[in-house]
């Protein structure tokens, strides 16, 4: 079994991103999908969202339970029996409990409150509700219990009454978990023989549409499921058929190579299935064979297509793509809490659905972004509790034993803390100032470095001219160990260019925006703009997409401090 570090793979990451951030469309569309059940329900739907959620709903989660097949190969090739489970216990099963415990009474709450009740025995659904569903759906469904009791009456049954419980959208991670334990003897064998790297014969791609019609064909409709892992076979087939197959995957480097040039194939025979699946809804014909046979094809293929796509175009590996690969998983367990608890203020408004549904969707992505990036993503904690890997810093004693080429991360941040934009919520920058040229030397963050800003044809840039810590414990100049293109992390600190392409704002004077701002302590690059706020004082701010997301400091320029007057 090897020990070397798996090769990070960008497309995989840019696909997990993807199926992650997707999840806001999907979920808030659920609110005014006619369709049997979400937690909260708009009065009125549409057909439109029952043929964009039922779109992504055919490769969605199969395509997380492959990615998550081809991780458990990776990680269980490299990282041995013991560190596997480990890493398991801390990336599935504590943001598994931690949700249930602290996200799901809310979301199960306001499920009651809406008239519905979704748990491990079916859903259940209030008389009004039925009505209002049966209006689209011909369906009759069990009569939920009447539900008038407060959040803190209903709290303490949560946990109490099985009935009451619900791991809402976490079921994807008990789904995970449990394949996992139960197929690690089977695993561990796989992983100890060598990797098939020939090229694989075509036919192989298209072998997992077999058991997926056959799955989707025999137990579909005799076990339609509410994820509830004991009498759930339909999905725990079909999921698991996928998790074998990212698996197989990994283990047989030749089936995604032979993707990239079958991907288009394998797209095309997607849509067919997906035509004949939206014919059916929009009344063509009525076959549920044809239908069942059609929701298995068009799941594989799409997910073999995106496969072969991303490793055909595999995104440019930096800053952004690191970030938002970080956050994908924090995303997955904190958006359906958001979405649940703005859905029931949203569709009380006296709005139609589009503007509804625009509402809720910048209003979850906002809310959710936010919290984790504001909220949690800074703290050990809260990063524990979301499976993410702790925050790096090193001890702050005298002298540490670090290498020379790798200075600690305590020492750089002292050094350049500052000069970093941590995004946390602040206001807009300022009006126009008095002064509109930046150039010259200027004090970062309280005296932690100089700047130097320069122009550079016809933009600002700015350079690192000095630090107040530029020596790492050994005594050797800070390097830009962070830098996520590793020719560049033996540079020195001083000289890295921080400030480029800053360009002056016609409409402002005295803002200079359209440029960036580089981070060496993480290695991350965000969005700057920069405001002169008379001779001797910038506004310097970091941001990431929006100015709100962000950060605003100020720089002072040298020799400025001799003329400081505390008391005016």
């Amino acid at each position: 079994m090897s020990t070397d570090p798996p090769e990070r793979r960008h497309d995989l990451d840019a696909l997990r991103i993807f199926a992650c951030y997707l999840l806001f469309l999907f979920h808030v569309g659920m609110v005014f999908n006619p369709a049997p059940f979400f937690h909260v329900r708009n009065d009125e739907s549409s057909l439109a969202f029952l043929i964009l959620c039922g779109f992504i709903s055919l490769w969605h989660m199969p395509l997380l339970f492959l990615l998550a097949g081809w991780s458990a190969a990776t990680s269980l090739r490299s990282r041995g029996i013991g560190t596997f489970l480990r890493e398991r216990g801390s990336k599935l099963a504590v943001p598994l409990v931690a949700g249930c415990v602290l996200l799901m009474p809310v979301i199960k709450f306001l499920e009651l409150r809406s008239g519905q009740d979704l748990n491990h025995r079916g859903l259940f659904l209030a008389p009004e509700v039925q009505e209002s569903i049966r209006s689209v759906l011909p369906i009759d469904l069990p009569v939920a219990a009447p539900f008038d009791e407060s959040f803190l009456a209903f709290l303490p049954t949560f946990f109490s009454d099985l009935d009451r419980f619900t791991w809402s959208h976490l079921w994807f991670v008990a789904y995970l978990l449990t394949f996992t334990l139960v197929l690690l003897p089977v695993f561990t064998r796989l992983v100890r023989r060598r990797p098939l790297r020939g090229r694989a014969p075509r036919a192989w791609l298209y072998l997992p549409i077999l058991p997926l019609v056959l799955i989707q064909l025999t137990l579909r409709e005799r076990y339609p499921g509410p994820y509830n892992l004991y009498s759930d076979w339909a999905s725990v087939s079909f999921y698991l058929t996928f998790l074998l197959c990212g698996f197989a995957m990994a283990m047989a480097p030749g089936l995604e190579e032979r993707l990239r040039g079958e991907w288009r194939r394998l797209l095309g025979l997607g849509l067919l299935a997906t035509g004949l699946l939206l014919a059916a809804v929009l009344g063509a014909f009525e076959s549920t064979p044809v239908v069942l046979a059609a929701s298995g094809v068009a799941g594989w293929c799409f997910v073999a297509a995106l496969l072969g796509f991303a490793r055909e175009r595999p995104p440019s590996p930096g800053a952004r793509l690191g970030y938002l690969a970080e956050s994908a998983f924090p995303i997955y367990v904190l958006h359906q809490p958001v979405v649940v608890v703005l859905a029931a203020g949203t569709v009380a408004l006296p709005l139609g659905i589009a503007p509804k549904f625009v509402l809720l969707l910048a209003g979850s992505v906002a809310a959710t972004l936010g919290l984790y990036h504001f909220g949690l993503r800074p703290f050990g904690w809260s990063r524990w509790l979301l499976g993410m890997k702790p925050l790096s810093r090193a001890p702050r004693s005298g002298r540490a034993e670090p290498t020379a080429a790798s200075p600690t991360r305590s020492s750089r941040a002292r050094s350049f803390r500052g000069v970093t934009m941590l995004a946390l919520f602040s206001s807009f920058l300022p009006g126009p100032a008095q002064a509109s040229d930046p150039s010259g030397l200027w004090w970062a963050e309280r005296g932690s470095a100089q700047v130097e800003i320069t122009r550079c044809d016809g933009a600002l840039c700015g350079r690192v001219a000095w630090l107040r810590h530029p020596f790492g414990d050994h005594g050797c100049p800070l390097r830009d160990v962070e830098n996520p293109d590793p020719a560049l992390r033996g540079r020195p600190v001083v000289g890295i260019e921080l400030l480029r392409n800053l360009r002056a704002t016609p409409s402002s004077p005295g803002e200079w925006a359209g440029g960036e701002i580089y981070d060496p302590t993480s290695g991350r690059t965000y969005a700057a703009v920069l405001q002169v706020d008379g001779p001797d004082q910038l506004r310097v701010r970091g941001y990431l997409g929006f100015r709100l997301l962000g950060r605003t400091t100020t720089w002072f320029r040298v020799g400025s401090e001799t003329t400081c007057n505390e008391g005016a």
